[in-house]
């Protein structure tokens, strides 16, 4: 497996890479921040020029048409002409080039500016912390609705990662709210104000108690509200009315990334992971297969995506729970290994068998950037 040959082909002349190819070669909010949060270690001039060239495009209006508003970080930039013309039938929204129809890049913006600033890189600048600083102003101010951040169906139905999910959050009435997101909001307020006084940006006062209130309201409410007795696990979403959508997925294991729940909550998603409805020998499927929403040929409705797992595994890493993390790190190598590629993500049938891609609904390109962060993640 040569990530090196990968990572020529990804990256872009700016130094960040692209979201995966052949049909993705383009700067993205969401895929672009993962990747290079996984390959810190290997090269963190990565994620400091994804930063920058995030940045560069940050929200500073407010367009209905592309979901910009102020602070907000982009989904997608393309600025291929003659991709456009092939996709924009398929792809309709990308006739603007730039859009903003993701709630999760701008928390994740956050996150990895936070990552940088506490590993003493040098090029973290004034400007990225300006940056960093209207994008936490965005989540306060726009990206939480009430309590929790959530997103309306500009365009894209569903703008969390699982943006190809179909009727399952397709469905759910506006605002939804994916759980997921909220720990990587629970991070940019809590991590990201520390990250700011660290690199002596000088802070509103205001902004730093708004930050707090709004994360311990998160943290306050997260178990009541996203938590399911009838299955004694949580939500993957909760929509405008707090009505849940109950399906079974790996989107509560984000959750360990934040530190904010009690370690007997930790444990109890930890457990659900691990059940073999879930887990697989080539590493966790995104919905459990006893679920009526479970197709194993899907994108996001059975299929194992490295990226899922790579954040749950990071979450797990910075909890302490070593074990289950180098279990599920050595079955995403041998699924990679096996496979012989990159893949966006895979499938695993019923009979715990690898699937061919030509067998998918959909196609995945490879090499996916976060693919190649997450086998380098998973293997060090």
């Amino acid at each position: 497996m040569d990530i090196n040959n990968a990572l020529v082909q990804l990256k872009s002349p700016d130094g960040f890479l692209y979201a995966g190819l052949p049909k993705f070669r383009a700067l993205f909010g969401r895929d672009s921040i993962i990747s290079a949060m996984a390959l810190l270690d290997l090269d963190d001039s990565i994620a400091l020029k994804t930063l920058i060239s995030l940045a560069s495009s940050q929200g500073i209006e407010f367009n209905s048409e592309t979901a910009e508003e102020p602070g907000k970080i982009i989904h997608e930039v393309q600025s291929d002409p003659e991709f456009i013309r092939k996709r924009i039938n398929v792809v309709p929204w990308i006739r603007t080039g730039r859009n903003y129809f993701s709630v999760d890049s701008t928390p994740l913006f956050v996150m990895l500016y936070e990552k940088l600033v506490s590993g003493n890189e040098k090029g973290v600048n004034r400007k990225l912390s300006e940056s960093a600083s209207r994008a936490i102003r965005w989540i306060i101010d726009s990206g939480i609705r009430e309590k929790y951040i959530s997103y309306t169906k500009n365009h894209i139905m569903s703008q969390s990662w699982r943006d190809g999910s179909g009727f399952i959050l397709d469905s759910m009435k506006e605002p939804v709210s994916t759980i997921g997101v909220q720990s990587y909001g629970y991070i940019a307020l809590t991590k990201g104000i520390s990250a700011l006084e660290r690199s002596s940006y000088e802070i509103d006062p205001g902004m730093k108690s708004d930050a707090m209130n709004r994360a311990i309201a998160i943290m306050e409410s997260l178990n009541s509200d996203f938590f399911i007795d009838e299955t004694g696990y949580y939500a993957l979403a909760i929509d405008g009315d707090g009505v849940a959508q109950t399906a079974e997925t790996t989107d509560p294991g984000h959750l360990l990334l934040s530190g904010m729940l009690s370690r007997k909550q930790e444990r109890l998603i930890i457990d659900r992971l691990m059940e073999p409805d879930i887990l697989t020998d080539y590493g966790m499927r995104c919905i459990s297969s006893r679920s009526s929403f479970f197709d194993q040929k899907a994108y996001q409705r059975g299929s194992v995506w490295p990226h899922d797992n790579l954040m749950i595994v990071m979450g797990m890493d910075a909890r302490g729970y070593s074990k289950e993390s180098r279990e599920i790190k050595g079955r995403i190598t041998s699924a990679m290994e096996t496979i012989g590629g990159f893949p966006e993500y895979f499938g695993v049938s019923r009979d715990g068998n690898l699937m061919k891609n030509k067998e998918m609904r959909i196609a995945a390109c490879d090499p996916q950037a976060w693919t190649v962060g997450s086998y380098h993640y998973c293997l060090a």
